[in-house]
């Protein structure tokens, strides 16, 4: 099945078996009108800001690993800063992660009551739970790559994609 993605899942939703589309979002409404896309792999904050709702009632949740969120600079002006300046930059990245995090949360939860008083039909599914315990495995080997690219460039790779598990496992909500 042809799934509109971001550019970064391409891969994970071609080990999962569906046909990956890079497109914007701004793209999509008219791309599931026309049969271009079966479906969109995205953050649910669409169904509101992009009333997605509207025409595709079924979300089905996979929780799959979405574009990530960062803070940056050049480097010229990043060296051009005071130290004073770049001290509270580094002070507050823990804050500013933490804040997106929960502001991403909190308007996912908003779009998902929206779309469910909006439209008497919009449903959420969920997979079942011998095909959830596939994800993993079928997106393994991209993890695999992963692991050994960020060691090779001298990271702590599998500490990296550990500590991302265990504050999956922390902060993952479930959305009915």
């Amino acid at each position: 099945m042809e799934l509109r993605v971001g550019g970064t899942q391409a891969d994970i939703i071609k080990a999962l078996g569906a046909i990956p589309v890079a497109m914007p979002q701004s793209d999509t409404p008219e791309a599931l009108q026309k049969g271009v896309i079966k479906g969109s792999v995205s953050s649910l904050e669409v169904l509101k800001d992009f009333n997605y709702a509207s025409y595709t009632p079924d979300v089905t949740m996979a929780n799959l690993f979405v574009v990530s969120f960062a803070v940056v600079m050049n480097k010229d002006k990043w060296n051009s800063l005071p130290e004073d300046v770049k001290k509270i930059f580094d002070d507050t990245r823990k804050e500013q992660a933490l804040w997106t995090g929960k502001y991403v949360d909190d308007h996912v939860t908003e779009a998902i009551e929206w779309s469910k008083k909006q439209y008497s039909n919009f449903q959420i599914f969920e997979f079942p739970a011998n095909e959830k315990t596939e994800i993993p495995k079928l997106v393994k080997p991209l993890v695999d790559a992963y692991i050994k690219r960020v060691t090779a460039a001298g990271l702590p790779g599998e500490q990296i994609v550990k500590d991302v598990y265990l504050l999956k496992e922390k902060y993952e909500k479930q959305y009915k």
